[in-house]
């Protein structure tokens, strides 16, 4: 029975240690970039993070740069042989301050907008391209679209990361949904059973129709995502009529082919311990709860 859930008291994050009432480890202090990573100025501030990069401006605040080198630990864990794989490939990490924007990012400044056939856009986004998307401009498009984004260079948002007021990402952590991604995509070289295990389990939601209309039936990598933030029991509220998920006993009940893959890549974890939007009451709407969440376009 699904029932609203109280906020689980939180772990504390001071000077870079976390704190959970056990001996705090030496604070972490972010630091200049080697040279050798060969970063734009823009970048003043580094972290190591299982071996990759977490960087930022002098304008976001270091307690952002260790909540998500934590994060990264921990989501890699599990999987050494996956964290191996992301640092060969040269994956990095960047937080955005408050104040910065998806395209502030100078690897990213002058990206596009997508086309209306770009795979990426949800069935709504491809129905209303022109009102949504047509009208902007290309730093517009992302500005709004995003702040957080997977790839070889991972965004993060400062809020987001620290749960600050004004988040819009509000009561779920985007940052795990996005390295989930890396990990994902890692997994391609470093596991190609696993790989090829999420796109079965993807297809046999699909033909199943578990996922409808939701995020996750976008694509396989969605899927993946949104099973991870449900498996850390960082994701928001999702309904399917009798079905209502919120926690990773949720997600294994209704998708056991997509619990058992993350499990490959997880273990049996299900907290991240700076993750400050773990179980918030945050991730269920106000109201009555709806009898499905998928947008309706």
């Amino acid at each position: 029975m699904f029932a609203r859930v109280a906020l689980a008291s939180a772990p504390i994050l001071l000077a870079g240690a976390l704190l959970t009432g056990a001996a705090s480890s030496p604070p972490v202090i972010a630091v200049a970039p080697p040279a050798g990573l060969g970063l734009n100025p823009f970048y003043t501030r580094y972290l190591d993070a299982a071996g990759l990069p977490v960087v930022s401006s002098s304008r976001a605040p270091e307690e952002a740069l260790t909540t998500a080198a934590a994060i990264v630990r921990q989501m890699l864990a599990h999987r050494p042989d996956i964290a191996a794989e992301l640092a060969r490939q040269g994956y990095r990490i960047a937080v955005m301050a408050p104040d910065e924007a998806t395209t502030d990012l100078p690897e990213q400044a002058s990206w596009t907008r997508p086309k209306p056939d770009d795979p990426r856009l949800t069935r709504c986004e491809r129905k209303h391209y022109d009102e949504r998307i047509g009208g902007l401009t290309d730093r517009q498009y992302w500005n709004w679209r995003a702040r957080g984004l997977a790839g070889k260079l991972t965004s993060a948002g400062t809020e987001n990361l620290l749960g600050l007021t004004g988040d819009r990402y509000r009561g779920q952590n985007i940052f795990v949904h996005e390295f989930s991604h890396d990990i994902f995509r890692a997994a391609y070289v470093a596991d190609r059973a696993l790989y090829n295990r999420v796109f079965a389990a993807y297809d046999a939601a699909s033909k199943a129709g578990r996922w409808k209309g939701e995020y996750a039936s976008t694509t396989v990598e969605e899927y993946w995502a949104v099973g991870t933030q449900f498996w850390f029991n960082t994701a928001p509220y999702a309904s399917f009529g009798d079905v209502h998920i919120l926690s990773d006993e949720d997600l294994a009940r209704y998708d056991p082919p997509l619990a058992a893959v993350l499990r490959e890549a997880f273990g049996d974890n299900h907290r991240l311990d700076a993750d400050r939007w773990y179980n918030s009451p945050l991730r269920v709407p106000p109201g009555p709860l709806p009898a499905y969440t998928a947008e309706v376009c």
